[in-house]
């Protein structure tokens, strides 16, 4: 099935866009539940901590998801989570090797960056960015980044679209149906289980202070918990790299 039967068999609406700043931004301004806005170009995209994302016409697939979240949902932490998961497992049925996620907003693909997620708040709604590598037709934008045609996977952006719509959607009618808790609804086990991130040391430079220690999983609000040799920490922001 499109992406545009998908996004209609689950409710939502899609439109789609040649050209535009940012998909986030355009749904910040926006009203709804469920809207999805796909841009063939993003020229003033924003990644997590205010890094630019800017988008090629067809070297990737960039677009936002606005939700209403109900007064049930206290744990925001794990939006961008899920759409993550949402994301890997999409690209995971391209045919492409080697996907997992990295808290709290990457898919990777190996060693390197294959899709990155910022979710953003917006009173009672939430605005999901998702930017996935295809395919490098040219420059590669990031020396870091991987695209789904280097992984062995079908570079189809309706396919992916369709996948990450459908898997979204089910993750949160079921997170909502759980009150919130990624626990009950599957989530946390879902997202531990491909996230390369749990379970390993790892490098943290947080909002004011930088250290290593032991990642030992996520917690209810969506934060990673990191064993710094004294006490475990919960990191809710920074940036999180994994020691080789």
């Amino acid at each position: 099935m499109s992406a545009t039967d998908i996004a209609a068999r689950v409710g939502w609406t899609l439109e789609m866009v040649e050209s535009t700043g940012s998909t986030n931004a355009d749904l910040l301004a926006r009203s709804g539940h469920g809207v999805v806005l796909v841009a063939r170009e993003q020229t003033a995209g924003r990644g997590r901590l205010d890094r630019q994302w800017v988008s090629a016409p067809g070297d990737g697939l960039t677009f936002s998801v606005r939700l209403q979240v109900p007064s049930v949902v206290s744990a925001w932490g794990w939006v961008p989570l899920m759409a993550g998961l949402a994301t890997a497992d999409a690209l995971r049925a391209t045919g492409a090797r080697g996907i997992a996620v990295k808290w709290p907003n990457d898919v990777v693909g190996g060693p390197g960056k294959l899709a990155g997620i910022l979710a953003q708040r917006d009173g009672d709604a939430v605005v999901i960015g998702i930017g996935v590598n295809l395919a490098f037709a040219g420059e590669r934008p990031d020396p870091n980044a991987v695209s789904v045609a280097e992984l062995g996977g079908s570079p189809d952006a309706d396919a992916v679209l369709a996948g990450v719509i459908e898997n979204l959607s089910r993750w949160w009618e079921r997170f909502v149906a759980a009150g919130g808790d990624a626990r009950r609804s599957g989530l946390a086990a879902a997202y531990s289980q491909e996230c390369v991130s749990v379970g390993v040391d790892v490098h943290v430079t947080g909002v004011d202070r930088t250290w290593t220690g032991h990642a030992e999983g996520i917690d209810d609000l969506g934060q990673l918990m990191v064993f710094d040799g004294v006490e475990v920490v919960p990191v809710s922001a920074g940036d999180v790299t994994l020691r080789t």
